[in-house]
C-alpha cells in the first residue's frame, strides 16, 4: 500500500496546476454559495424580535416564516438559485474527473504537459455517463431505506435511543455507496485507458482490501488536517483564520488528486497484463 501512496504523491506533484485550478473552482463555488446564503439568511435574522422575544412574538416570527415558505416568490427564487448552483456543480464535476484521468494516463506513458483540458474535451461524455450512473446507484437504496429510517429519526427527537436502530441502515448505505464509487472509478480508469472494464472490475475486487486501506489512510489524513486547521482558525480568529480557511480549499484538492492517483497506480498494477 505504501508504494501506491508514494506513486500517487509523485503524480500529485506533476499535477500541481490541476490542484490550483481545483482551488480556484472551490473558492469561486464557496463564494457564490456564501453570497446566496447571506442574502437570504441575514434579512431573515434581522426580522427576529429584538429585544428578547416572548412566546407570542416568537410564534409570530415562525408563523411569518411558514407563510413566506409557502407564499413568497422570494423564497422560491432562492430555492431555484440554489438548485441552479448544484446543477452547475454536477455538470462540472465529471469534466474535472475526465481531465484528471487523462492526465494520469499520459503521465503513465511518460508524457509531460498540460493534458487536463485535452482530457475534458476527449472524455467528458463518457465520464458524465459514469457520473450519472454513480448518482443513480448511490441514491437508489433510498427508495427502501428512507421509509424505514425516517420514522425512527422523527421519533428519536423524543427518544434518542432510537438513533441506534438507524445506525445499521446508515452504515450499510455508506458502505454500499463507497463500493459503488470505487468500482465505477476503476471502470472509468479502464474506459479512458483503453483497458477492458471487465479487467478493471476484477482488479478492483482482487485488490479491494488495499484500495480500502488507501482510501482510509489518505482520507483520514485529509480529515485530520482539516480538523487541525479548523481548530487553529477557531483559536486565532481574524485574518489568520480567513487565510487558513482558504488554504483548506487547496488542501482538499491536493488530497483528492492524491487519492485518485494512488488508486490509479493500484489499478495500473492490477491490469498490467491487459494493457
Amino acid at each position: 500500500m505504501k508504494s501506491y501512496a508514494s506513486q500517487g504523491w509523485a503524480s500529485v506533484k506533476d499535477q500541481l496546476y490541476v490542484i490550483i485550478l481545483l482551488f480556484l473552482y472551490r473558492l469561486l463555488w464557496g463564494y457564490c454559495l456564501y453570497r446566496l446564503v447571506k442574502s437570504a439568511v441575514v434579512p431573515l435574522l434581522m426580522r427576529y424580535p429584538d429585544p428578547a422575544p416572548n412566546e407570542l412574538s416568537r410564534l409570530l416570527f415562525f408563523y411569518e416564516g411558514e407563510m413566506s415558505l409557502s407564499l413568497s416568490s422570494t423564497v422560491h427564487t432562492y430555492g431555484w438559485l440554489l438548485i441552479g448552483l448544484l446543477l452547475i456543480r454536477m455538470l462540472l464535476t465529471p469534466l474535472i474527473q475526465a481531465g484528471i484521468f487523462y492526465n494520469l494516463h499520459q503521465e503513465a506513458k511518460g508524457e509531460r504537459g498540460l493534458f487536463f483540458f485535452i482530457g475534458i474535451r476527449k472524455w467528458w461524455r463518457t465520464v458524465s455517463v459514469f457520473y450519472v450512473a454513480e448518482l443513480v446507484l448511490t441514491f437508489a437504496p433510498a427508495y427502501w431505506l428512507v421509509p424505514k429510517m425516517l420514522p425512527l429519526l422523527i421519533n428519536s427527537i423524543q427518544e434518542p435511543a432510537l438513533l441506534l436502530r438507524v445506525l445499521p441502515f446508515a452504515a450499510g448505505w455508506l458502505l454500499y455507496a463507497y463500493l459503488m464509487k470505487l468500482l465505477l472509478l476503476y471502470m472509468q480508469f479502464g474506459r479512458t485507458g483503453s483497458v477492458s472494464m471487465t479487467a478493471s472490475i476484477v482488479a478492483c475486487l482482487k485488490r479491494l482490501g488495499t484500495a480500502s486501506l488507501l482510501s482510509i489512510t489518505i482520507g483520514g489524513s485529509a480529515l485530520l488536517v482539516v480538523l487541525l486547521l479548523s481548530a487553529v482558525s477557531f483559536y486565532w480568529a481574524g485574518l489568520l483564520a480567513l487565510i487558513i480557511q482558504q488554504a483548506s480549499y487547496f488542501l482538499h484538492g491536493l488530497f483528492r488528486i492524491w487519492s485518485i492517483s494512488a488508486q490509479y497506480h493500484l489499478w495500473k498494477s492490477g491490469t498490467a497484463d491487459h494493457t
